[in-house]
């Protein structure tokens, strides 16, 4: 599989179960028809289960664990190991056969973080929100934890005639004319709760995922024409919250309630001994100076009337349109 993400080629390769995994994850990226060397390489060995690694500990997430051996860095699940090569322009994956038991588990987690590491040497960090462009131009990120509304509130603003770039997984870059959110795009994952708000989206679900309840959705079936594969740097921050009040209200935020939703939002910036983590955090305080942050206590109006709601929302955070 060779493929492109924001101006790099990707090349996976080796055992095709494991590249078949990998597809789960990266798919949906368009197809590289070059033959050049590769800016970053993933290579899949089959292996007897790994133990674990002996170099010094650098982060546990989940089911991970990272360490240190010399340069490089090992993530290891208790059955396989990736070596990320410093750098970032190699990963090579001892595949144990009990890690593809669960093919999903294995791209959106093991190869998802092993990535996401990866491309912190080209200065591009994950921040786990979905991110849009409004009608009017305004980038906007929808940053939250499980539960709070992030999806439904996405959805909304999508129906509202909003672009996207993704529903929950982008990375911030500010690196000359990189700077900005970049989409690593792939399908929605929609709740049973939030499908219903949405007749016309909900039409549009394909399998239920093998972990949880929720459903596929391809954003390009329910949204043509409207998809993203960057944006400059936000200028608005959509912290939501479920209240289950009738009425949606919108409440301004400081710029340090916005930096710390953002770390609370971002993979492993607080990780000492990985690569770029001056260069994270100083990601993070540009977006939240930039962008004006907002809470979202999202009400019953927004599943009666999505669209409408999300409409009033634009208009309520557009600074630009009021008096000074």
């Amino acid at each position: 599989m060779r493929v492109r993400f924001q101006g790099m080629v990707l090349v996976v390769e080796g055992d095709p179960r494991a590249v078949a995994a990998a597809a789960e994850l990266l798919g949906a990226l368009p197809p590289d028809g070059s033959s050049g060397a590769p800016d970053l390489r993933i290579v899949f060995r089959p292996s007897p289960p790994h133990p674990r690694p002996t170099g010094a500990s650098r982060f546990h997430h989940g089911i991970l664990e990272c360490h240190a051996d010399g340069d490089d860095l090992l993530l290891w699940e208790g059955h396989s190991r990736a070596r990320i090569a410093a750098g970032g322009a190699r990963i090579e994956v001892d595949v144990a056969e009990e890690s593809l038991r669960d093919g999903y588990l294995f791209a959106h987690v093991f190869l998802l973080i092993s990535l996401v590491t990866a491309l912190r040497w080209r200065g591009f960090f994950h921040l786990h929100a979905g991110a849009l462009v409004a009608p009017d131009g305004r980038g906007i990120l929808v940053a939250g934890g499980a539960g709070a509304g992030k999806s439904t509130l996405t959805l909304a603003l999508l129906e509202a005639g909003c672009e996207y770039l993704g529903d929950d997984a982008v990375f911030l870059s500010t690196r000359g004319d990189d700077a900005g959110v970049l989409s690593l795009p792939r399908p929605f994952h929609v709740a049973p709760g939030t499908a219903v708000a949405f007749p016309r989206v909900e039409a549009l679900l394909s399998d239920l995922l093998p972990t949880g309840d929720k459903r596929r959705l391809d954003p390009r079936l329910a949204w043509p024409g409207r998809e993203r594969s960057r944006m400059g740097l936000p200028s608005l921050l959509l912290l939501p919250h479920v209240s289950g009040a009738a009425t949606t209200i919108v409440e301004p935020l400081t710029s340090a309630d916005g930096m710390g939703a953002l770390i609370e939002s971002s993979t492993l910036v607080v990780v000492d001994g990985l690569p770029g983590g001056a260069e994270h955090l100083q990601a993070l305080r540009r977006v939240a100076d930039e962008a004006r942050a907002w809470r979202v206590e999202l009400g019953l109006d927004l599943l009666a009337r999505p669209v409408e709601t999300a409409e009033k929302l634009l208009g309520s955070t557009d600074v630009r349109s009021r008096p000074a």
